[in-house]
């Protein structure tokens, strides 16, 4: 189970205190690797950057949406 607190995780909200509070979460459960994203472009350069193993991601944001995130 430890091997998956080493893995990569971004958090895509438009919210800054949703994502700080999911952030807090994590890392109270022992996950360090965690990278923000507020817009689906973000995301985007987030993932051809970092390459996250898991994503978090809010359904409705500004520039997109979650789903089409996924696809993408």
């Amino acid at each position: 189970m430890d091997d998956i607190k080493s893995k990569k995780l971004l958090i895509v909200d438009d919210e800054h205190e949703i994502r700080n509070m999911i952030d807090g979460f994590l890392r109270k459960e022992g996950f360090t690797r965690i990278y923000h994203a507020s817009t689906c472009s973000e995301a985007m350069s987030v993932c051809r950057s970092v390459k996250p193993d898991i994503a978090i991601l809010d359904v409705m944001l500004p520039d997109g949406d979650g789903f089409a995130l996924l696809t993408s």
